[in-house]
């Protein structure tokens, strides 16, 4: 399982996979995106995920975490507001920076 966490670690450094994840993960108008993440130091394993409320916004719920466990060094609102926005790569990118990495997205 370590070997394939690292393959995952580096192409998120090295390879566009956020990128590929934002182009061919999320579906077009999704509801629901299930992030996928894995610790940058560990093999830990997590999930964010972002809904669309009644008014049509995405909200981040993070599945029983503080939203400090993650690291990510930008408010919750600024994930939702790219997401708002249709900008899935940026929020890819904004998670990427904190202690966990992507691993795999899922949409409806």
């Amino acid at each position: 399982m370590g070997s394939q966490n690292e393959e995952i670690k580096r192409l998120n450094r090295e390879e566009n996979f956020v990128q590929f994840l934002a182009e061919n993960c999320v579906v077009k108008n999704a509801r629901e995106i299930h992030i996928h993440t894995v610790a940058g130091m560990c093999d830990n394993k997590h999930r964010l995920t972002l809904k669309k409320n009644e008014e049509g916004d995405f909200k981040l719920h993070r599945n029983g975490h503080a939203y400090g466990n993650f690291g990510i060094p930008y408010d919750q609102y600024e994930l939702e507001w790219a997401a708002d926005k249709g900008n899935f790569e940026k929020v890819f990118m904004m998670i990427n920076q904190g202690f966990q990495v992507v691993e795999k997205v899922v949409s409806r």
